[in-house]
């Protein structure tokens, strides 16, 4: 081979692997469209572990038949893996549903943790604050135009789920859930679905059934614009399970005897101590509305025996707004057993 013809053939290699990286850039930076244009040369020149890299983005992309051909394409070159890429793709919907059955019933479900580790401090309302000026965006330009952006917030805000707490948890969850929903938006449904499973992961870590239901009506009518009616509709299902949840946890009292058959058909099991004394609490606050201070008083006293290793700020505020109607009420021994709760703590 002449040295000329030796050139052009380092020049082209080089030039597609340059192809390769800014593929690798743009998937990171969520331009998944972008992603797929430069894996896909790549893979036509048979570079590596391209053909199984497009195929992820096409899968995630909703591009299925496509990404099914890269795939046969990189089992061809070895890359096995790329038949269990398939296998995940097509049970990726049932997968999601089976986790949020779990979610629903307060099962363990914490299966990641970051990438990277917390760096600096951020409030949980700092992460709030930016995650509404991104939905504003979402929803004046597009889930196209911030989907990027979101990713930025997110990674950065990510982290600090492993030091943070119930508000921090909500608080990313949040994030999680915008970015599934502007993915979807970007017609990258399989790219939200992640985003979505790790929503209701963080959701159900900080007990909040209203932001679970929030989450799952996302889910569904994302299945319902791809044509999955059937997982939409259980998506709307567990769904509605968990808004009603949400219902009878609430601090309105506009209709106790509702509130009370609601909270005592949810109970909660011993490893979810967190959600039992937020019930517990809710059922003394519904008994002493319909004056019943004596019912009152035993469910307050078992809210605070069970929270006794617990350290919550939400229990502690339910438990100060409890406290605040006892003394309302003259419920003065429900105020009693309230106050060893502080009286521990300070």
């Amino acid at each position: 081979m002449r040295t000329e013809e030796l050139l052009a053939q380092h020049e082209h290699e080089e030039a597609v692997e340059r192809l390769y990286r800014l593929g690798e850039a743009a998937e990171r930076a969520g331009d998944l469209r972008e992603a797929a244009v430069r894996f896909r040369v790549a893979a036509d020149q048979r570079l590596g572990d391209a053909a199984l890299r497009l195929a992820r983005v096409l899968f995630a992309l909703g591009e299925n038949a496509e990404a099914a051909r890269w795939c046969r394409l990189a089992v061809a070159d070895g890359f096995e893996e790329a038949e269990e890429l398939i296998r995940e793709n097509s049970e990726a919907r049932q997968r999601f549903l089976e986790h949020a059955a779990r979610v629903l019933v307060g099962a363990p479900t914490f299966d990641w943790v970051p990438a990277a580790a917390p760096v600096g401090r951020v409030e949980p309302s700092e992460v709030q604050e930016r995650t509404q000026a991104l939905r504003a965006l979402d929803r004046r330009y597009g889930g196209i135009a911030c989907y990027p952006l979101v990713l930025e917030h997110l990674h950065a805000v990510e982290p600090f789920i492993v030091v943070g707490g119930e508000e921090m948890w909500t608080a990313v969850a949040e994030v999680h859930e915008l970015a599934g929903w502007t993915a979807f938006d970007s017609g990258m449904p399989g790219a939200a679905l992640p985003h979505f499973s790790r929503a209701l992961t963080l959701a159900r870590q900080a007990e909040n059934e209203s932001l679970i239901a929030s989450v799952l009506t996302r889910a569904g009518r994302m299945f319902l614009h791809h044509n999955a009616p059937e997982d939409a509709l259980k998506a709307f299902q567990l769904g509605f399970v968990a808004a009603h949840n949400s219902w009878a946890d609430r601090r309105e009292l506009s209709d106790p005897q509702r509130a009370i058959a609601s909270l005592t058909a949810h109970a909660h099991g011993e490893d979810r101590v967190r959600a039992r004394v937020l019930t517990l609490t809710a059922l003394a606050r519904n008994h002493l509305a319909l004056g019943d201070p004596v019912t009152a008083g035993e469910f307050g006293a078992a809210a605070v025996a069970t929270a006794v290793n617990l350290r919550s700020a939400r229990v502690d505020d339910h438990l100060r707004w409890l406290d605040q109607e006892a003394r309302d009420a003259g419920a003065s021994v429900l105020v009693e057993h309230i106050a060893h709760r502080f009286a521990r703590r300070s």
